[in-house]
């Protein structure tokens, strides 16, 4: 505690930095009304042929989206990217990357949100797997909720896939979920599958990923997630 008269003595700026950091409070946790939103609206699909695919650029509309970064499917983030004042309106460039679907993550200083879905030009079979979205995208501290999660890509493809391998391994964060229940192939799509696990608890927000259970089984993508979020 400062004295009286060593107060007067202190720039303002000063007296109140020191105050805020004398007990280590931590930092409040960001309000609800901050937590980005976030929608892609145009630039879905790659521009251009699977032989000559060219830079496109992706509109996504939301809210709270200032000091916005961009990732596609954990492999690489957009560029170019702008977002109006009011934080409602984000414009980026997708970044080349392999064949196939991935999440478009939004993250700002208040939190994460998946956009949407981007689509690279695409032959098929796709052998790397990407996670796409979680449903629904929230849940209770105490976890226990029911979570469908898309992805894409061939799921049997990869012929080292050793006779023990079922289903992938689900975490939320650094905690492994349980309850996974075996993919299913998501109608007309014979290269997308789902599959649901229930949330472990947890607090703020959270990474879901999938892994291969056994060593030898590549398939997975090492870097792609989608956000959960916890909520009191």
């Amino acid at each position: 505690m400062l004295h009286a008269h060593y107060r007067t003595l202190l720039p303002l700026g000063l007296v109140l930095a020191l105050a805020a950091c004398g007990g280590g409070t931590p930092a409040p946790t960001p309000s609800p009304s901050l937590v980005p939103t976030a929608t892609i609206t145009s630039g879905q699909v790659e521009s251009g042929t699977v032989g000559d695919p060219q830079p496109t650029t992706v509109t996504i509309a939301g809210t709270n989206l200032q000091g916005a970064t961009v990732d596609f499917g954990g492999e690489g983030a957009g560029t170019n990217l702008t977002v109006n004042a009011a934080g409602t309106l984000l414009t980026v460039t997708a970044p080349p990357n392999l064949p196939g679907r991935r999440p478009v993550i939004v993250s700002t200083p208040n939190g994460k949100v998946n956009a949407g879905v981007f689509t690279y030009l695409q032959p098929s079979p796709r052998p790397i797997v990407y996670l796409l979205t979680a449903t629904p995208t929230s849940g209770p501290a105490a976890g226990g909720t029911t979570v469908t999660l898309t992805f894409d890509g061939d799921l049997f493809y990869n012929p080292a896939d050793p006779p023990e391998f079922t289903l992938p391994d689900v975490y939320f964060g650094t905690v492994k979920a349980t309850g996974v229940t075996a993919p299913v192939v998501r109608p007309g799509e014979p290269d997308g599958y789902t599959i649901t696990a229930t949330a472990p608890a947890g607090t703020g927000f959270v990474d879901i990923t999938i892994k291969c259970p056994v060593a030898s089984c590549y398939t997975f993508s090492t870097t792609n997630s989608v956000p959960f979020q916890y909520v009191p």
